[in-house]
């Protein structure tokens, strides 16, 4: 089949909208450098799409033909006779660079740029940059990348990657956009380990066309998606990151942000990793909250925010009740909660006399609230004790507090009480490996689970910022 070339006057660029609704749901995907070697970068995509069940058409792209993985091979782009969706660049810089001009002749939609070589290279990069900057000029497709890891879409069944850090991930309420693809791999495995879902994660390495702004606004309208979390190392666009993050804060989703490069080694590894310039770290701090975006330190801060932020609860203010089976994890927790601006008020009289049912004498049911060792012969009593601080109307946020765990009744009746109140409820589980219990209870319900105080004080940050009283 013969095709007619297309170039920019012959066929219009395809809006953002467009490309990512392509990107995100393609028909096919052409993998550039699909290779039959293991190990190789082709060969990894290839495989990965087969293996999470992609349900469009693959079409490898190998000058030698043939088959591979029992998929016919098309030697070129050219020779592929029909339109093409998505096509990603897994081969050496100057055949990538080939492929691209090949790409716009075609009039493919949407390439994903795996290939690196470009102005993250410094110097050595330069020549590559510039034909990469001249192709974009006139080409009809939008880019993601390039130097990037891919692109995940759990719910198209879309793997589009050489990692397999993203296996077996659900779709859920946070979309991940992240310039280190192994950050987002880390990023994303935690999360979906504690039962938080991604509706997609986009590698978007040197963001040469498409930004992490545009993609915010793209997942911002996206009705499953609450929070949009960020690994960045520049601002491509400062003003207009702002304009989508503050669009987006103020109707009411919510944006975590790592920002890289806030030291001066820091700053340099940036360059070398994105070819980006991480910019001045006071100004980026103001911006964010002047926008409303929360800043997570690094990446397991974030990873803790998020999961916080993920349920959709937001506070009506900063009082927070605290219950723990152990009083020194709960005096712990305290005084964290009041080092981030919350408060941890004494309980109504009311609450504390439902409390002492469970509680005993030389417990303490005031705030926070020792249950003391005898709650772990009455597996239930845990569950009782978070209902009722929750009913209390003088708090806002509730702490549950649990170590060594003998029952699986435990977590069940935590996992109750939490889905009976519309209150933000984090639950801190220090003991998890040692328990003869399961946490199932809590992933299957969106339970927001933390392994200690320390990581708990990260969610609890968040949402402050999530809440009406900021």
């Amino acid at each position: 089949m013969t095709k007619t070339p297309l170039n920019a006057t012959e066929s219009a660029r395809p809006s953002l909208d467009d490309a990512l609704q392509t990107l995100f749901d393609p028909e096919n995907i052409a993998v550039v450098g699909a290779s039959r070697t293991k190990g190789k970068l082709g060969q990894a995509v290839l495989e990965l799409l087969k293996k999470n069940n992609y349900r469009g058409k693959i079409i490898p792209v190998n000058p030698s033909g043939g088959e591979i993985e029992g998929l016919k091979v098309a030697k070129s782009l050219s020779e592929i006779d029909e339109p093409v969706d998505v096509a990603v660049l897994s081969t050496p810089v100057n055949i990538a660079l080939d492929a691209l001009e090949e790409c716009a002749r075609i009039g493919v939609k949407v390439v994903v740029g795996v290939t690196s070589g470009f102005n993250e290279a410094g110097e050595d990069g330069s020549e590559n940059e510039a034909r990469l900057q001249q192709i974009l000029k006139t080409a009809p497709f939008r880019l993601i990348g390039p130097n990037c890891e891919g692109v995940v879409r759990p719910r198209s069944d879309l793997q589009l990657t050489f990692s397999p850090m993203f296996d077996g991930l659900d779709d859920g309420p946070v979309a991940m956009i992240s310039q280190s693809g192994a950050l987002a791999g880390l990023m994303a495995l935690r999360l979906g380990e504690r039962g938080v879902g991604l509706s997609a994660i986009v590698s978007s390495g040197n963001e040469t066309d498409i930004t992490a702004a545009d993609l915010m606004e793209y997942f911002g309208a996206d009705p499953v998606t609450r929070v949009i979390l960020c690994y960045l190392e520049e601002l491509r666009d400062g003003r207009r990151f702002a304009e989508v993050a503050k669009k987006l804060t103020d109707a009411g989703k919510q944006v975590v942000v790592v920002k890289g490069g806030r030291s001066g080694a820091g700053t340099r590894a940036v360059q070398s990793h994105t070819g980006a310039m991480a910019g001045d770290d006071r100004v980026v701090s103001s911006i964010f909250r002047e926008v409303g975006v929360i800043r997570a330190r690094d990446s397991v801060s974030a990873v803790d925010a998020t999961i916080a932020l993920a349920t959709g609860r937001k506070p009506a203010g900063r009082r927070v009740a605290i219950i723990s089976v152990t009083g020194g994890l709960g005096v712990e927790m305290t005084d964290m909660a009041e080092t981030e601006g919350f408060e941890v008020p004494v309980l109504a009289d009311k609450t504390q006399k439902a409390l002492s049912e469970y509680v005993p004498y030389y417990g303490s049911v005031t705030n926070p609230v020792d249950l003391t060792g005898v709650v772990l012969a009455n597996p239930s009593y845990v569950g009782r004790c978070l209902e009722a601080v929750c009913d209390d109307p003088g708090i806002d946020i509730a702490i549950a507090i649990i170590t060594f765990v003998p029952n699986q009744t435990f977590v069940e009746a935590l996992a109750e009480a939490y889905k009976k109140t519309n209150k933000p409820v984090l639950i801190i589980w220090t003991g998890a490996s040692r328990s003869a219990a399961s946490g199932d209870a809590f992933r299957e319900n969106g339970v927001p689970l933390y392994d200690s105080p320390a990581r708990a004080a990260s969610g609890l940050a968040a949402l402050r910022g999530a809440g009406e009283v900021q």
